[in-house]
């Protein structure tokens, strides 16, 4: 998956904190040449465009919606994971890169 470029969306409720990490995670690809596009959004986005991304993330805060973001992902066989709680408390991208490529593997 080295040349690929992944596609990563980070769902919150309204896309502001998610906008925040999703800057940060790109950030660290760019520092380790990693090719990613990461995208902040919410779950409504998500069920309009579910088929364009590779991964889906969800904050803590609305792990209540991971059935329903589940219920989108899988016909477009998109893994879905909550954010590392740590890693978003201190708005680490590139822990959440690393899960991000994980996910993606």
């Amino acid at each position: 998956m080295a040349e690929q470029s992944i596609k990563a969306i980070i769902l919150c409720s309204w896309g502001a904190t998610s906008s925040q990490l999703a800057k940060k995670v790109e950030e660290a690809a760019k520092k380790r040449g990693v090719e990613a596009q990461i995208y902040a959004g919410g779950t409504s986005d998500f069920k309009d465009k579910a088929a364009e991304y590779d991964v889906a993330l969800l904050e803590p805060q609305v792990r209540h919606l991971r059935k329903e973001v589940n219920r989108i992902a899988e016909p477009h066989n998109i893994p879905v994971e909550l954010v590392d709680q740590r890693a978003f408390a201190l708005m680490d991208g590139d822990k959440v890169l690393d899960q991000v490529l994980n996910m993606a593997e």
